[in-house]
């Protein structure tokens, strides 16, 4: 029997261990077989060896393929040529060589020739040959198991390390699926990286999901309200010459950041663009920098806003103006919606200490004078491959798989600062994602939308907590 575990659709040629068994034929012992390993994308003998207690004038082979218990193809024939057997999908066949008979008793050698295609989908990952023989008097003389296994290979140790390092834990169909797509992205990284351009990408919590599953995943929840302009003053929009624009800015060096969170699955971004902005200002007007509750927003912010589901930073800058905005230690996050908490909560920002927003110019240097003052509120598009593999560099809107970057917002972060050619942005994915969390996106033009929907609050500290 010819077991083929060969893993999932492999970017490059596996090397198979091989190892067999007898399987018990009355005239006949299998002794040894050879090669002990063999590879994926060639064509190799596999010998089987063993005695016989009888002279073999005659034969009559059957191999059976099956995969998962079902039966894919049969095939036999007297011995005297080749009886080859087919693999589904193309992946491959099985001979069985002709033999020259009589067989003398004594030492006997079956040779069989295994074909394999480099690629082995997933549904195939597991497949059975099954070989036995009857001689002239229709006794048993040959019953040969022989197993193949996948050698473990710098893939192999690959995937096992990206899953302890992130946590994952498939079985059966769903490990192969994952591993297959793992092995796709990891050729995608490869690739781009073999360029030298500034964008890198690399592993991170995204890479053995498909696009599809990446955009669920990445809880891209931004979704611009129709009630942008409620009760909390607007107090204009931030122009460039507004604030002076220094060469560089990075106000995670001057202590208004705190550090990267994770929202999960939830589409709770919006929530923590927001408490990055309000942390910031306050941070900044106050000298106290608190981390804020994303959950409070997620779970209270209702009106305008639904909380997994998504929400904009606009309105939820509005809403913090009429409560005290709770300690994140208080109201802890949970990724999940649930019911608005108001008892027991320590307070980080008073009601009262927001006092209003402003909106930012729809430019490039409007958005970096308005990061001058502290810390914006930005929506872009985040729902392409360059972010889902990101991993350092500036991305930059160049066209192409790794360069398509659109202005369809969907994805709430926070802009920290800048530099010449570039604003950094502080992502809500991690701190395993990216640039320890953070991502550089170009300033060249309103690369992946930044500078569309950019907002940022005004605050008051004279208002005691």
């Amino acid at each position: 029997m010819f077991r083929f575990a060969l893993g999932v659709t492999a970017v490059e040629a596996a090397t198979l261990a091989v190892t067999y068994s007898d399987c018990g034929a009355k005239h006949a012992t299998v002794t040894s077989l050879a090669p002990t390993s063999i590879h994926t994308g060639a064509t190799e003998t596999v010998i089987g060896t063993g005695t016989s207690d009888e002279d073999v004038t005659s034969a009559h082979f059957t191999a059976t393929v099956s995969a998962l218990g079902a039966q894919l193809s049969k095939c036999s024939g007297d011995g005297t040529s080749d009886i080859v057997c087919s693999l589904p999908m193309g992946v491959g066949k099985i001979t069985v060589k002709a033999l020259s008979f009589p067989l003398a008793k004594g030492t006997v050698s079956i040779p069989v020739e295994v074909k394999t295609s480099s690629m082995i989908p997933a549904s195939l990952a597991n497949v059975d040959v099954h070989i036995v023989a009857t001689e002239q008097n229709g006794e048993s003389v040959i019953c040969l198991d022989v197993h193949t296994a996948k050698a473990l290979s710098a893939s192999d140790d690959a995937w096992e390390a990206y899953k302890q390092q992130y946590g994952k834990f498939y079985n059966g169909e769903e490990e192969d699926a994952r591993r297959a797509q793992f092995e796709v992205n990891a050729a995608h990284i490869a690739e781009h990286n073999a360029k030298g351009e500034s964008l890198q990408l690399g592993l991170n919590q995204f890479t053995d999901l498909t696009q599809d599953e990446y955009r669920v995943a990445a809880g891209l929840g931004y979704k611009a309200s129709a009630k942008q302009f409620g009760s909390l003053p607007h107090v204009g929009v931030h122009k460039a010459e507004d604030a002076a624009i220094a060469d560089t800015v990075d106000w995670t060096t001057k202590g208004a950041v705190t550090p990267v969170k994770d929202q999960g699955q939830c589409g709770s971004c919006w929530a923590f663009s927001t408490t990055g902005t309000l942390e910031g200002a306050w941070q900044i007007s106050s000298g106290s920098l608190q981390s804020l509750s994303e959950q409070q927003f997620v779970d209270c912010d209702t009106s305008t806003s639904a909380g997994c589901q998504g929400g904009d930073m606009t309105t939820a800058i509005q809403w913090a103006e009429g409560q005290g905005v709770a300690s994140e230690s208080s109201y802890p996050y949970t990724g999940t919606d649930g019911s608005c908490k108001t008892s027991g909560l320590s307070v980080a920002i008073p009601q009262g200490g927001v006092t209003g927003y402003k909106s930012v110019d729809q430019s490039t240097d409007a958005l970096k004078s308005a990061t001058n003052v502290g810390p914006v509120s930005v929506a872009i598009e985040a729902d392409q491959i360059a972010f889902q593999l990101y991993s350092g560099g500036i991305l930059k809107n160049t066209g192409g798989l790794f360069g398509s970057c659109g202005t369809n917002l969907d994805h709430g972060v926070l802009v920290v600062g800048y530099g010449a050619d570039y604003f950094k942005v502080k992502n809500s994915w991690g701190a395993s994602w990216g640039e320890s969390g953070y991502l550089q996106i170009s300033s060249e033009g309103n690369t992946c939308g930044i500078h569309s929907e950019a907002v940022y609050p005004t605050v008051s500290a004279s208002v005691s907590v």
